[in-house]
């Protein structure tokens, strides 16, 4: 057997910190080889026809799969036992997680790196244009900026003294903490010379934060020896925010615009060109940008200052910026012949291989993070966290009775640990990053920036902010799980357009669990696929469709709790690929069914979604994980819904409409099934009411004229629902 303490592809290299010295927990269970043939074997049927079906169930059932693969489960089993001995805090599938983000090639912007949208401050109003406030036009900017970053000390603070609350299940049962060692101080490396993979990188011992403003870089210290904030109110922090923001301003025309130096843009290449890069300025005698290299990876984290600002109807355009950054090319003919300034984008004011916070010039916030070390809940906990302290720090300036995010807060300030000896050395005046270029460098950059900005135009998204309804009304009226009821109604949308149901991918957190990552959540069943049909069917009545809308969401349920404590079929069967590609294809024949045609069915996620909900978000989202397919991001608040779809140009708009209608079209069912005299009732959690106009009541249409157009305006009696 194999050593287990590190896979010979990706490695993570961190210290420790106190989050380390949290209870130990129950480990994520491999389920019994036979439980996950037969639910792989159920959640692959649905997208299969009978043909192609028992075809895959020969494969899956045969003697010699099955040998195979008992053999692979027996070694996986001795594998997970030793990996318990020599760290109990690990997982059977973690380094096989980690190896599929490390190993992966191509640029993780839009293929990896998701990204978090925070509600408006309401206490900050936008000086972008009026330029009203003591920092102009960048006012509302710097100060979002400052409350945000100095929560974010907070949370650093507890994080590293161990007194941050710990995360759970409705305030009972413990969630596993592993992934906030994680979270600051962490970098995806490319691999050196030799290596095959990229490297998670931790420093626990950092105490500084970079700053970009137009692609150049600054660096200072913001926590002292004791992990003691240094800048204890967002005004200490303001004036180092709007000086790195008039040392730009003032040098603007003084700089040539080649030797304004975008070297984020290396981060957006793919992990092979970013490694000969970086392979070059480790070389190269001139040890200026390796150590400019060292000081940002080793960062906290990365503020991202954009120059730009979007308005409330340029939300298409905002979530571009957040998520991957914009590309605007300015064809100055008197610039064309240098290499560098053309591109004017927000993707050049970005380090994709870090957690980055991103501030928009009127004030608009957003969190962009690297995937391998962290999932989506553990920075929503982040979002939550410091967008509540920053929003009640305004309230605490007119009354102290607010209650505290951090426990810290209940510290004198004055009495933190704050002395002169923690504090001596440290950089509090912000210092910039001068890079040093040649040819070879300079011409990277403009390849880096041509391609980055190839790839960020093969993208469209789509928002919708669906306020008729959301959580309440779904719960007490529908009487089922609203994330699964979403679920149902993406179904929807997708048959209506294309007349087909395809894989649909939703995790499911397995953090109950020591190390716990996700689970996949198979969407398409045997009941959402009668639930579906039943809309688009003549024989079928709203009595039915309801009924059917309530099996379907009761299986959606099952699953995820299944996923939830482990029992899933996709991590299971990922781990026993990964244990015979890394240390027994020599030795073992590959087992058919990874061969077969379902096993390629079931990983292509032509939809590929995540319910990421908290009110303190406003949007949500990432990029679609297959050539051909939909991500879709969402947001399930009590009376809305938000949802974020991108694809590479597929019918996403026309996508996204089907989805708001099929919202309403299910609601319709509903009314026109609890009260048959009902057109449209209004959406409350009380019982559905009967309208009357002239003393009489409504009658409702025959049929919906949501569904008529979910069909382009075919009668939905006329489409065959055999598919």
């Amino acid at each position: 057997m194999p050593s287990v303490a590190v896979s010979s592809s990706g490695s993570i290299s961190s210290t420790p910190s106190s989050a380390s010295k949290l209870p130990i927990m129950k480990r994520l269970p491999i389920p019994e080889l036979q439980d996950t043939l037969n639910r792989y074997l159920e959640r692959v049927e649905p997208l299969q026809d009978e043909r192609q079906n028992r075809k895959t169930r020969k494969c899956i059932l045969s003697e010699e799969n099955l040998n195979i693969m008992g053999t692979l489960d027996g070694k996986l089993r001795e594998y997970d036992s030793e990996l318990a001995k020599e760290n109990p805090k690990s997982s059977y599938i973690e380094q096989f997680w980690y190896d599929a983000y490390l190993l992966y090639d191509a640029s993780i912007v839009l293929n990896s790196n998701p990204y978090f949208q925070l509600q408006d401050d309401p206490t900050i109003k936008d000086s972008s244009e009026s330029g009203i406030g003591p920092y102009g036009i960048y006012t509302s900017q710097v100060k979002r900026t400052a409350k945000l970053v100095v929560s974010i000390l907070k949370f650093i603070q507890e994080l590293r003294h161990g007194t941050l609350q710990p995360d759970t299940v409705r305030g009972k049962t413990s969630l596993s903490m592993d992934q906030y060692d994680k979270l600051f101080g962490s970098s995806r490396i490319p691999p050196g010379p030799g290596e095959k993979s990229c490297h998670l990188q931790t420093d626990h011992t950092s105490h500084h934060i970079i700053v970009l403003y137009q692609a150049q870089f600054y660096w200072f210290d913001v926590l002292d020896v004791n992990n003691i904030p240094i800048f204890s109110s967002p005004e200490e922090l303001e004036w180092n925010l709007y000086s790195i923001i008039m040392d730009n301003e003032r040098n603007k025309l003084e700089l040539d615009d080649s030797i304004r130096i975008p070297f984020g843009v290396f981060t957006t290449e793919s992990r092979r060109v970013w490694s000969n890069v970086r392979d070059y300025v480790f070389h190269h005698s001139d040890p200026t940008n390796w150590k400019n290299l060292k000081i940002i990876e080793s960062a906290l984290f990365v503020i991202c200052l954009d120059d730009v600002s979007f308005k409330d109807d340029q939300e298409n355009e905002l979530v571009r910026s957040f998520l991957c950054g914009t590309s605007d090319i300015d064809l100055d003919p008197t610039n064309l012949a240098k290499p560098l300034g053309t591109q004017r984008g927000t993707c050049l004011n970005r380090w994709y291989d870090k957690l980055q916070l991103i501030v928009t010039r009127n004030g608009k916030a957003g969190i962009n993070f690297e995937h391998t070390g962290i999932d989506g809940h553990t920075v929503l906990r982040l979002a939550t966290d410091i967008y509540t302290d920053s929003i009640i720090s305004f309230a605490r300036g007119i009354t102290k009775n607010v209650p505290s995010v951090f426990e810290s807060e209940l510290l004198d300030a004055r009495t933190r640990g704050s002395s002169a000896t923690s504090r001596a050395n440290l950089i509090t005046i912000p210092r910039k990053l001068d890079w040093k270029v040649d040819s070879f460098l300079l011409s990277s950059l403009h390849f880096a920036e041509t391609r980055v900005s190839d790839v960020i135009s093969q993208y469209e998204f789509a928002t919708l902010n669906f306020s008729e309804y959301g959580a309440s009304h779904i719960k007490s009226l529908f009487k089922c799980s609203p994330d699964a009821f979403t679920q149902q109604v993406y179904q929807i949308a997708y048959y209506a357009l294309y007349g087909k149901f395809e894989t649909t991918y939703e995790p499911a957190m397995t953090k109950l669990f020591q190390n716990g990552r996700t689970e996949a959540i198979r969407s398409v069943s045997h009941q959402s696929k009668r639930f579906v049909k039943s809309l688009f069917d003549r024989a079928s009545d709203d009595k039915e469709r309801l009924e059917l809308l309530r099996e379907a969401c009761k299986e959606h349920s099952r699953i995820t709790k299944e996923c939830t404590m482990g029992m899933g079929q996709d991590r299971h069967l990922y781990a026993l690929y990964c244990l015979w590609n890394e240390y027994y294809r020599d030795e073992l024949d590959l087992a058919p069914m990874f061969e077969d045609k379902s096993w390629s069915l079931l990983n292509t996620n032509v939809l590929s979604t995540s319910n990421c909900g908290n009110p303190c978000l406003k949007t949500f989202g990432f990029g679609p994980v297959t050539a051909n397919g939909f991500g879709i991001g969402y947001i399930i608040r009590d009376n809305s819904i938000s949802v974020v779809v991108s694809s590479r140009h597929r019918q996403t708009h026309r996508f996204l409409s089907l989805i708001e209608k099929s919202f309403l079209e299910v609601d319709h069912i509903f009314q026109r099934a609890a009260e048959p005299g009902i057109s449209k009732a209004p959406h409350t959690d009380t019982q559905v009411k009967t309208l009357l106009r002239d003393g009489k009541r409504l009658n409702p249409p025959s049929k919906s004229e949501d569904l008529s157009f979910l069909l382009g305006g075919y009668d939905y009696f006329d489409v065959s629902v055999s598919g």
